[in-house]
Parts: C-alpha cells; structure tokens; sequence
C-alpha cells in the first residue's frame, strides 16, 4: 500500500517535469534557432550526415575537407562574444585546475546560449543534458560548475569532427548538438594563458 502512494505521488511530479522540460526545449529551440538565417550546410566530395556518422570513429574526416566554407565560417562568428562549458566540478578538484581539458580538446556552445539554456532549465539538470547532448541521468547528484571562455579563438576553435574522445551516439556532423544549439572545440586550457 505505501508503495503505491508513493508511485501515485511521484508520478504527477515526473511528468510535470516531462511536460516543463518540454516546453522549455521549445523555447530554447525557438529562441536559439530563429536567431538569424542559417546558411545551410552543404556536404562536398560525397559525404553526407549518415556517410560520417557510419564512419568508425578516428577515420571520419576533418569539417573544412568535407562542409561549405560559409557554413563553418557563420557557425564559428557564433562563438565571437564568447564561448561556455559545463564540467564536473570534481573533475577540476580530482585532476587540479592547472588546465581544463583533454588534448582532444573542450566542448563549448556559445556564451548567449548557455546562458538561454541555464534561464529555461531554471535548475532542471534533465534539461541540460538534453539540450547539452549528455546522456540523460550523466550529471545525476553531481556538482557542476560553469566556465565562460571570452575569446575562444584563441584556442583553435572549430567544428567537432566526430573523432574527439567525448562523441557519444547523440552526435551529429556539422557542430549542432540534439536540440539545435551549436557547439565546437577548443583546445585544452591552461590557467597561466589569459583566456580573455
């Protein structure tokens, strides 16, 4: 009998959550995505979406061989008022905060989604993930913490390749994480640069 309370207690909440989490994705999309006119990504020498995702990992080719110059240049003047992060923040106490990063480098999204997207989620970590392209429950009872690069073209920034170490199977070619945000790599950071 007390589970059953429980189950008809807790339900009502997750669907909320569902329903709340929904809407706020909207909002994120319609927001981010009705920003400007995109220029449309166009595939050269034969490649296409699913040709690159099929491609094992480590022999997919690099987005300036295979993409439209305008489309990576648009997609990259996105990042010029900043780029964002989110980390665990254990990862920065565990392995010092010397550097943040691989040699594979670092996941951002510009500096003015993040911001749209932490306003929408209004704490709803589920909805972070989801519009991060995390796998769902990744960041569960953990401690995030938040960087802000101000001029991530000093750190090699580009459009994901599909080869760095944290493409999981919610990526897709051409810089666009699951819900229409942009996202691109910097190199690893070392604290001793200035970042601004």
């Amino acid at each position: 009998m007390r589970m059953t309370w429980i189950i008809i207690l807790i339900f009502p909440l997750i669907y909320s959550q569902y329903i709340e989490g929904q809407r706020a994705c909207y909002l994120i999309d319609n927001i981010i995505n009705n920003k400007k006119e995109r220029i449309p990504l166009i595939y050269n020498n034969g490649w296409n979406q699913e040709l690159i995702i099929s491609t094992p990992k480590g022999n997919r080719p690099e987005p300036q061989m295979i993409m439209n110059k305008q489309y990576i240049e648009q997609h990259l003047r996105a990042f010029h008022d900043g780029a964002s992060l989110i980390i665990v923040t254990a990862i920065l106490d565990n392995f010092g905060r010397d550097y943040v990063g691989t040699k594979n480098g670092l996941f951002v999204v510009p500096q003015y989604q993040m911001d749209i997207l932490l306003k929408a989620a209004n704490g709803s970590l589920q909805i972070i993930e989801k519009n991060l392209g995390v796998p769902q429950g990744r960041w569960l009872f953990k401690r995030l913490s938040r960087i802000d690069i101000p001029n991530p073209q000093k750190f090699n920034l580009r459009i994901p390749s599909g080869n760095e170490a944290g493409i999981n199977n919610l990526w897709k070619p051409g810089g666009l994480l699951p819900n229409g945000m942009l996202e691109a790599i910097i190199d690893m950071i070392f604290w001793s640069q200035k970042i601004w």
